[in-house]
């Protein structure tokens, strides 16, 4: 589970209010790192190092069906399409109940997929996605968020020594003057930060310092453009407390190609921080142009450019958006609305 992923912040949600609420829960997992990130959940932790390896399909089954017999497993809750697959596999052998959250647009069809008693998509245009493109039948699938933690905005957790060197850094352009531009997520070509880095050349006055946080294959093509282009931006890895980084943001920017409900736009609800979105359906589902956000046209880093601009030369207009995401995250999208959803579906099987 990396921490900055939006499958696993979903996930760790779900295990901490889950169990939270009385349930008991399990997180079977290929990755020995996930015990630590789901430490403070009190979820109990399964390592299953066969999990990714679809070339032990027999022993994944195995071991999955021996665990559910043990621990006397009622649903088995995935979130990613070759665990759903295992899921349904053991089913046939121990009566479990399966439950699977789609959580993103995909395209390549395996004719094994949504096939789940019960189907979650955390955004219509995920629903839409499964009916038109997977043909499953609309009546089956059940639209509950994506969703933040509220309790964020609250907890102070213990920062490391690199971490407080990233916030001094940071700290030091506001004192300058600098505007703070966040963007969190993977390095992939899904998520485009290269437009981004393409507006930021282009800024006037060049009093932007631009914080993308996470990790990916694309961290070496990015930081060369950096470094190429003289550009104000630092590339920083995946935290586990992104806490301080929204705090210290004056705007937040997801440039996404494709998107189906961001975390990181609903933590910057959560935030109260000003949101540039790209026109990608899943980010439009929340943010309305000019109403609680501002919205740009998919990869045109022109565009881009002159509404960072805006939000940074209209204070009021900046609040104003802020204030109205925030009002929209917190009506919405918090595990207050969308936990009790889930333990509908999870009732549903009594």
């Amino acid at each position: 589970m990396g921490y900055n992923d939006g499958r696993s912040y979903y996930v760790y949600l779900l295990l901490k209010y889950l169990k939270r609420n009385g349930h008991e829960v399990f997180l079977c997992s290929d990755n020995p790192e996930s015990e630590e990130r789901i430490a403070d959940t009190g979820a109990h932790f399964f390592l299953m190092k066969e999990l990714g390896d679809k070339k032990k399909l027999l022993k994944v089954k195995s071991v999955l069906t021996d665990f559910v017999k043990k621990e006397r497993i009622d649903i088995i809750h995935s979130h990613h399409r070759f665990s759903e697959f295992i899921a349904n596999s053991v089913r046939k052998k121990t009566g479990v109940k399966t439950v699977f959250t789609a959580l993103s647009i995909v395209d390549k069809r395996y004719f094994v997929e949504y096939r789940s008693d019960r189907l979650i998509a955390v955004s219509n245009s995920i629903k839409n996605m499964m009916v038109s493109k997977f043909r499953v039948n609309e009546n089956k699938v059940k639209v509950i968020p994506n969703f933040t933690d509220t309790e964020e905005l609250t907890t102070n957790k213990t920062l490391s020594g690199e971490v407080k060197k990233y916030l001094t850094e940071i700290s030091e352009r506001k004192k300058n003057g600098y505007k703070i531009i966040l963007m969190v997520g993977r390095f992939h070509k899904d998520k485009d930060q290269i437009t981004l880095l393409r507006a930021s050349e282009n800024l006037i006055d060049k009093k932007y310092f631009i914080v993308f946080i996470g990790n990916g294959d694309l961290e070496p093509e990015y930081s060369e453009f950096i470094k190429v282009k003289s550009l104000n931006a630092i590339l920083i890895p995946s935290q586990k407390d992104l806490r301080p980084f929204y705090e210290a943001a004056d705007i937040c920017v997801l440039c996404s190609l494709t998107e189906p409900l961001s975390g990181f736009m609903l933590q910057s609800g959560l935030f109260s921080k000003p949101f540039i979105g790209s026109d990608a359906d899943g980010i439009q589902e929340v943010v309305r142009n000019n109403e609680n956000g501002l919205i740009f046209k998919r990869g045109d880093h022109t565009e881009l450019k002159k509404k960072i601009e805006l939000l940074s030369e209209d204070s009021n207009l900046s609040s104003l958006l802020a204030a109205k995401l925030n009002e929209t995250v917190m009506e919405n999208f918090t595990e207050k609305i969308v936990i009790p959803g889930i333990e509908e579906i999870y009732s549903s099987f009594s």
